[in-house]
């Protein structure tokens, strides 16, 4: 089944290749490989893709993808024009360091989707709509993988704020000023565990549950998007610019 936030991905990537931040045959390594990926990149015509870290025993295996880990990477610095991972950075134990492989390797943009943290997402948590720890991927393989680091132990979501992300990237290259693209938007998918909530809370029928999950999701993208779950960034590597006070030692000096 496709994951919520790859319909986000691709739409991102349309955007990018309309308004030319990515060419169809620019070098792409995308991170965190599934079948999914490799349907959303050949929808919008990239031609030129390598896919990594595909989970053991997926039917993702088809696409010839290579396991590595994401918290080192051998490959060379700046070697790709654009690195991508969509919903894997949650599954590893050390995400900041994961995001730091693929900026280093990237020379142009680094783009990835992931989970928002923001107070309607807590609250959805305290609700028992949405889960902090992803325990359904970790049961579905079987209780061997799935989870942190691909291992059955059920992961963390960590779940990312536009806050954090700067400071984050500030912290990986900071004799620049790094331009972000940020996205957000509510996208549960189909919204099973929620709307089983909602039909055990307020007494629905399931069919009830899920139609007025889906009327809730599209309400919620009209007046609170900014809130929502879906978190999708891009990292403008290629339209950094040094700081002042890094072109200027007098600069520096002085601000000091």
């Amino acid at each position: 089944m496709t994951e919520p936030g790859a319909t986000t991905f691709a739409r991102i990537l349309k955007d990018h290749l309309a308004a030319g931040v990515i060419r169809h045959d620019d070098s792409v390594l995308v991170q965190f490989a599934g079948t999914f990926d490799e349907a959303v990149c050949k929808e919008v015509g990239l031609t030129n893709v390598s896919f990594v870290n595909i989970a053991p025993d997926s039917p993702s295996s088809e696409i010839g993808g290579t396991a590595f880990d994401a918290h080192k990477m051998p490959q060379a610095d700046a070697s790709y024009d654009h690195v991508m991972g969509h919903s894997g950075i949650h599954h590893c134990s050390r995400p900041h360091e994961a995001l730091h492989e693929m900026y280093r390797i990237a020379r142009k943009t680094v783009l990835f989707v992931e989970n928002q943290d923001s107070v309607l997402m807590r609250a959805a948590s305290k609700a028992g709509v949405v889960g902090w720890y992803e325990l359904a991927a970790v049961i579905a393989d079987g209780y061997d993988t799935g989870g942190v680091d691909g291992t059955g132990v059920p992961n963390f979501v960590y779940r990312w704020t536009r806050r954090d992300l700067y400071k984050t990237v500030a912290t990986f290259d900071p004799a620049y000023d790094i331009p972000i693209d940020v996205h957000t938007e509510w996208n549960l998918g189909t919204g099973r565990v929620a709307s089983e909530v909602l039909r055990k809370k307020l007494h629905l029928s399931q069919a009830t549950a899920e139609k007025t999950f889906v009327r809730g999701q599209k309400f919620m993208n009209k007046i609170a998007a900014r809130q929502g779950n879906i978190f999708a960034a891009t990292i403008r590597k290629d339209l950094r610019t040094l700081h002042p006070w890094m072109a200027s030692p007098t600069a520096m000096k002085r601000d000091a």
